[in-house]
């Protein structure tokens, strides 16, 4: 069996969801003896006009086309949504099945504040922000303006206008992304919370959860907590530190008289590090928040913390919801300042229950983020290439 994953920027960086869920993806692919081969446009991670550009699109399609007839590989699974376009059509001209992993919601919602719950915006006693489909003229009149302002407050005019306008483009760019994804042989989403959001736009798929590789601790300089000696008093955040990730609540917690003896460390934007050393600090964390007001589709951080044996502080929404099992492996909280810091000092508190639960729950965690997608996967494969053959 021949996979070729289609990536909008090599896995190797591994400097996102995509590429790591990908990577993982790859090792346990590849130890089973499935051929497994990464295909990106560019080399490093690029803006997205370098890959929804008309032009662009049409020399990413190119390139494709031509790794395709030079390598003839049996799937192509793309892992990266902005290449939907062109993977499918190569997929269609060569009879090649495609299976698109979907990871987020830009294909049905583009900047994604439809989904949003009242509480976490705007007041709307706790309906969705947006209860019906929405058309064009509603999108432009309420969506951006309320982005910017959440999430560029500082702009000047000249900046939001310019801004506007990109966004904008955007929903003409998840049309585009949506309609090649109705044209691919299968779907996977990455959790229950992204299938039922496809679902509602019409779109079929099937759940298989991003996956982890626990050999990868083994051969590498990431451990587990239980190897970690010394005091724990790390309180960890990994991701980009904005509004919807939930930044300016971790920013609040770190200044409470409460918390004042722990240290808060940021991972992200500014502050980088390899995926190893990401992994290491995780590990020698006492927690990690994960305190989004966006629902996750997934939550890779909260996956990767639970793998390390560190407990998980996390708001109640989206694919967390999936990850973490409340009251046992970490807990789930309104993503408020006032509910957030009940749930840490209770989780700083227990930590050593949390943490020995965690280690109980070993092996259902591998069996439900290694295993079973792994099995799913190759299921889904097999089946495609027999459809195509028969």
């Amino acid at each position: 069996m021949k996979i070729l994953f289609v990536l909008e920027n090599t896995i190797n960086n591994l400097e996102g969801g995509t590429e790591v869920s990908s990577f993982h993806l790859a090792r346990l692919l590849h130890r089973n003896n499935i051929d497994v081969e990464e295909w990106a446009p560019y080399k490093k991670r690029m803006p997205i006009y370098f890959y929804t550009g008309v032009f662009s699109q049409i020399g990413i399609f190119l390139l494709l086309l031509w790794k395709c007839v030079k390598n003839r590989p049996q799937i192509l699974h793309i892992q990266g949504k902005y290449l939907l376009p062109p993977a499918v059509l190569a997929g269609k001209l060569f009879r090649i099945p495609t299976v698109a992993t979907i990871r987020d919601y830009i294909v049905v919602c583009p900047i994604a504040l439809c989904l949003f719950k009242g509480p976490a915006l705007l007041q709307q006693q706790g309906r969705a922000l947006f209860d019906n489909h929405h058309d064009f003229l509603f999108f432009i009149k309420k969506e951006p303006p309320l982005f910017l302002s959440k999430y560029h407050p500082k702009d000047n005019r000249l900046k939001r206008i310019f801004k506007y306008i990109l966004l904008i483009r955007g929903w003409f760019v998840s049309c585009w992304l949506k309609y090649w994804l109705k044209k691919s042989d299968a779907i996977i989403s990455v959790s229950k919370t992204v299938k039922e959001i496809l679902s509602q736009n019409n779109i079929p798929s099937q759940v298989i959860y991003n996956s982890f590789d626990t050999s990868f601790l083994q051969s590498n300089k990431a451990r587990p907590w239980q190897t970690k000696s010394g005091p724990l008093n790390t309180i960890l955040f990994v991701g980009k530190p904005s509004y919807g990730k939930g930044y300016d609540i971790f920013q609040a917690l770190s200044r409470m008289k409460e918390f004042k003896q722990y240290k808060f460390k940021a991972i992200g934007g500014s502050t980088k590090l390899g995926y190893e050393d990401t992994l290491k600090e995780i590990g020698q964390a006492l927690t990690v928040i994960v305190p989004s007001r966006w629902p996750e589709p997934f939550g890779r951080v909260a996956l990767e913390a639970l793998m390390m044996g560190t407990p998980v502080v996390s708001s109640k929404c989206g694919g967390l919801t999936e990850i973490i099992d409340d009251g046992k492996t970490g807990i789930l909280s309104e993503p408020t300042v006032d509910h957030m810091s009940i749930a840490l000092i209770s989780i700083i508190k227990k930590n050593k229950r949390f943490r020995d639960e965690i280690k109980i729950r070993k092996e259902h965690l591998t069996k439900k983020f290694e295993l079973i997608p792994l099995k799913s996967h190759l299921n889904l494969y097999s089946a495609l290439i027999a459809k195509i053959n028969s």
